[in-house]
């Protein structure tokens, strides 16, 4: 095919290219068939899309067209970082493709000798490409790659300037694709935070920075409370209890265990402590083209805020005694198990042994799940409102 029909071929081919572009803001599933149709109006043999991080050294989420799955796994975990021409995509600027034929100083003689082409490209037929940086923010980088077989030829300037057009398009569909996405996954984030627990809730990142406060939450922050959002993270009064929150909230992004006790802070003048409970999320369900930014969530159980235990509402969820349910709901209030006696008129002793009997029966092995356990739990409200009744009795 002449060049001249190329370039025909690719005006006559770009509204379908466009009209599929613009499905992909809403679905990241539409960026294949951006692929192929982006393939087939260029006349080329395959291309790829790769959602890398910031630094573009590592792949996070890709695809592709018309390469074998074995081989792109090949190229996505050796030889990404082998072709001869990424160190010098990283110099040039983003928002275009660059013809590996006219505007790299690896010539075609000498990518002929490379690792690259001999272990990788040569069995692909994989010769000739356009390639560059198709969006870049503080998380990611894209990248987008279109090949050509040895006998297609290099790409004509003519032809990588008409695809050039199309960039911003694509760089406009890419970050309308990632804030969508990112609402969407927080929403996610939210409800599930939400169906866990009554108790006021932050979502983080793997950083430690917030990226959602449940208005609950939000009405905690600064005053009295001591509580406050510096810099995007959770911070405390108590240097030593903030520092532990951090801690803790990196040791459960790495484990994405529960962490084992909470972080119990005290506000200036009270002896009562506020509980933060670390736990991860777990995974969205979502396509992972874009990682979900909050991985944790960080809950808060203040004694002032009056929170109440309906006692025989626990009872019959986890089915307890009337003096089980009793110490469960003053543990999860805040009580310690000299309080609990004194108001009981018993000893110490029997309230622990309580304690075990109600540790066993709701599957917790520490206070602290236990304290989860019940907060979490539909037997918790405001208190002065009526609790939510979990199921009907006839």
């Amino acid at each position: 095919m002449s060049e001249q029909e190329t370039l025909l071929k690719f005006s006559q081919d770009l509204p379908e290219v466009l009209e599929q572009l613009y499905r992909t803001p809403t679905d990241v599933g539409q960026w294949h068939g951006f692929l192929e149709k982006l393939t087939h109006a260029a006349g080329a043999r395959s291309a790829r899309m790769l959602v890398m991080d910031k630094d573009a050294k590592r792949v996070h989420y890709s695809d592709k067209i018309n390469i074998d799955d074995d081989q792109h796994r090949d190229y996505v975990n050796h030889f990404v970082n082998l072709c001869p021409w990424r160190p010098e995509l990283a110099l040039k600027a983003p928002g275009r493709l660059y013809n590996t034929y006219h505007d790299f100083s690896c010539k075609q003689k000498s990518f002929y000798q490379t690792e690259f082409f001999n272990d990788w490209a040569r069995h692909l037929d994989i010769e000739h490409g356009l390639c560059g940086t198709v969006y870049h923010d503080s998380r990611y980088t894209v990248q987008l790659l279109v090949q050509r077989t040895g006998g297609q030829g290099a790409f004509p300037r003519s032809l990588t300037a008409q695809i050039n057009r199309l960039i911003p398009h694509v760089q406009q569909a890419l970050h309308l694709n990632r804030v969508l996405s990112v609402q969407r996954q927080h929403s996610l984030s939210v409800l599930r935070a939400a169906e866990k627990a009554f108790m006021p809730f932050a979502l983080l990142n793997a950083l430690s920075e917030v990226v959602y406060i449940c208005p609950r939450f939000e009405a905690l922050l600064g005053g009295v409370n001591g509580i406050r959002i510096e810099n995007g993270e959770v911070r405390l009064s108590c240097p030593q209890a903030s520092l532990g929150l951090t801690r803790m909230v990196s040791q459960v992004v790495i484990s994405q265990q529960f962490a084992p006790e909470p972080i119990l802070y005290f506000r200036p003048n009270t002896s009562i402590p506020v509980r933060l409970l670390v736990e991860p999320l777990g995974t969205s369900g979502m396509p992972e083209f874009w990682t979900n930014d909050a991985v944790v969530a960080v809950y808060l159980q203040d004694p002032e805020q009056h929170l109440d235990v309906d006692q025989a509402l626990m009872a019959r969820l986890f089915g307890l005694t009337e003096a089980e349910a009793r110490v469960g709901a003053g543990l999860a209030l805040g009580k310690d198990v000299q309080a609990m006696a004194d108001e009981a008129g018993t000893t110490v002793n029997t309230v622990r042994t309580q304690l075990k009997s109600v540790m066993a029966k709701t599957g917790t092995r520490r206070q602290a799940e236990l304290v989860a356990t019940v907060l979490r739990s539909s037997a918790v409200h405001q208190l002065g409102d009526a609790a939510p009744v979990p199921f009907c009795e006839s």
